[in-house]
C-alpha cells in the first residue's frame, strides 16, 4: 500500500512537471512567433512545397498557418514599424476573390463551392503572411530556400519510389512517380516551377559545399520531373531551360550545359514515358487526351450558357457530366477555361489582371534591384518560374494551388526589398 501510494504521488508529480514543461514550451513558441514570425513562415513554405503535411501530418499546415496569422496580427498591432498598405497585386487579388464570390451567388447549387472557398481562404492567409512577413533580402533568400528544399524533398521521394517500382514498367502497367505530392502531375508542376528559382539561387549562394548542395537539388528536380512521365512537365521544363539559355547566353556554363542537356534529353527520359505514348497513342488512341477534350468541351458549353458569371465557383466538377459527353465528373484540365466556366468573363478578367500585376511586380523588382544583388537574381528566377506555372495552367486546373498564391506574394516582397535597397543606396 505504501509503495502504491508512493508511485501514485510520483506519477502526479511527473504529470505536473510535464504539464508545466509543455506550458513553458508553448509559451516560448508563441513568444517566438510574435517576436520572429518568419521562423514559422519558413516552415509553412517548406511544408507547402514539400507536401509533408499532406503525406505525414494532416492538419499541421492549417494549424501552424492559423497560429502564425494570430502571432503576426499581435505583432502588427503592437509594432509601430508595421504598416498596412495596399499594393496593386493586393487590389487585383481582392477583385479576383470578389468575382469568385459573385459567381457563387449566381450559382443554383451554392453549397458545392464551400469546399473550394475554404481552400481559397487557407491559401489567402498563406498569401497574406508571405507578402507581409518577408521584408528584407535575407528573408527573401531564405523563403526561396524553403521552396527549393520542399520541392527537393518531394522530388527525392519521387525518385526513391521510381527506383524501386519503375523497373516493373510494362506496356500495360506504367509506374509514374508522385513523390509526397501523391499525384504525378502535381509533382511535375512543383518541379518545373521551383527549378528556375533553384538555378538562379546558384548565383546567390556562397561556398563550394552550399553550391554543390544546391546543384544537387537542381538535378533532383530535373530527374524527378522526368520520372513523373508527365508530358506537360517535360514540355515546360524544356521551355524553361531554353528561356534561361536565351536570357543568360553570355554565361559560359549556360552555353555549354543547356544545349548539351537538351540534346541528351531523349536518352535521359525513362522508357516508361515512351511506353506510355505507345500504350495510349499508337495502339488505342490517346485516351487521356480524349477525356480531357471532353472535359474542356463541357467547360466551353458552361461558359456559352453562363458567359458573365459562370456556373458558380467550385461547380465545374459536379456539372461536367451534365454539360459534356463524359462518364465521370472531371475538372477542365485548363486553369483559364476552368475559371472562365465557373466565374465567367468577370472571373477570368480578374484573374488575368492578377497575373499581369504579379508579373509586373517581378519585372520591376528585377529592374530596380542592383544588378549583382540577390534580389535581382531571385526576381529573374521567379519571373521564369511564373511563366512555367502559367504554361502548366494551359494543361491543368491549378488555380487553387500553393504556387498560384505564392507567386503574387513573392512579387510583393521582391519589389518591396528592391525598392527599400534602392532608397537606402540613395
Amino acid at each position: 500500500m505504501i509503495a502504491t501510494t508512493a508511485l501514485l504521488l510520483a506519477s502526479l508529480k511527473v504529470r505536473v512537471l510535464l504539464i508545466a514543461l509543455l506550458a513553458l514550451v508553448g509559451t516560448l513558441s508563441v513568444a517566438l512567433l510574435i517576436i520572429y514570425p518568419f521562423s514559422a513562415l519558413f516552415i509553412l513554405v517548406f511544408l507547402a512545397y514539400g507536401h509533408v503535411s499532406a503525406a505525414f501530418l494532416p492538419g499541421i499546415f492549417s494549424g501552424l498557418l492559423i497560429l502564425t496569422l494570430a502571432a503576426w496580427t499581435i505583432r502588427f498591432l503592437l509594432s509601430s514599424e508595421e504598416t498596412a498598405s495596399l499594393t496593386r497585386v493586393d487590389a487585383a487579388l481582392i477583385m479576383y476573390i470578389c468575382m469568385l464570390l459573385l459567381s457563387m451567388l449566381f450559382s443554383p447549387i451554392l453549397e458545392v463551392g464551400v469546399g473550394s472557398l475554404l481552400l481559397t481562404a487557407k491559401w489567402l492567409i498563406f498569401y497574406l503572411l508571405v507578402s507581409r512577413i518577408v521584408r528584407n533580402e535575407r528573408q527573401a533568400v531564405l523563403v526561396s530556400a524553403a521552396v527549393i528544399l520542399g520541392a527537393g524533398l518531394s522530388g527525392f521521394v519521387g525518385l526513391w519510389d521510381f527506383s524501386s517500382q519503375g523497373i516493373r514498367v510494362t506496356l500495360r502497367a506504367i509506374f509514374r512517380a508522385a513523390g509526397l505530392a501523391t499525384n504525378p502531375n502535381e509533382l511535375a508542376i512543383v518541379m518545373v516551377t521551383a527549378l528556375p528559382i533553384s538555378i538562379y539561387m546558384l548565383g546567390i549562394v556562397k561556398g563550394r559545399i552550399s553550391r554543390l548542395f544546391l546543384a544537387g537539388l537542381t538535378l533532383v528536380m530535373i530527374a524527378a520531373n522526368l520520372v513523373t512521365l508527365a508530358r506537360t512537365g517535360l514540355i515546360v521544363m524544356v521551355i524553361v531551360l531554353l528561356i534561361i539559355a536565351a536570357l543568360e547566353r553570355r554565361r559560359k556554363w549556360v552555353r555549354v550545359f543547356v544545349p548539351l542537356f537538351v540534346l541528351s534529353l531523349p536518352f535521359l527520359i525513362p522508357r516508361g514515358f515512351w511506353f506510355r505514348f505507345a500504350a495510349t497513342g499508337l495502339l488505342k488512341g490517346d485516351f487521356s487526351a480524349m477525356v480531357r477534350t471532353g472535359a474542356m468541351k463541357a467547360g466551353l458549353k458552361m461558359f456559352s450558357e453562363n458567359p458573365i458569371t459562370g456556373v458558380g465557383f467550385g461547380a465545374y466538377f459536379d456539372k461536367s457530366t451534365q454539360y459534356g459527353d463524359i462518364i465521370s465528373p472531371l475538372v477542365a484540365h485548363n486553369m483559364y477555361l476552368h475559371v472562365l466556366a465557373e466565374s465567367g468573363i468577370l472571373g477570368l478578367g480578374a484573374m488575368l489582371v492578377l497575373i499581369w500585376s504579379t508579373f509586373r511586380g517581378m519585372r520591376l523588382a528585377a529592374k530596380e534591384a542592383a544588378g549583382n544583388s540577390a534580389v535581382h537574381y531571385l526576381a529573374r528566377g521567379y519571373m521564369i518560374a511564373y511563366v512555367a506555372f502559367l504554361l502548366c495552367g494551359v494543361f491543368t486546373s491549378i488555380q487553387i494551388n500553393q504556387t498560384f498564391w505564392f507567386m503574387p506574394a513573392a512579387s510583393i516582397f521582391l519589389l518591396h526589398v528592391a525598392r527599400t535597397q534602392k532608397h537606402e543606396a540613395l
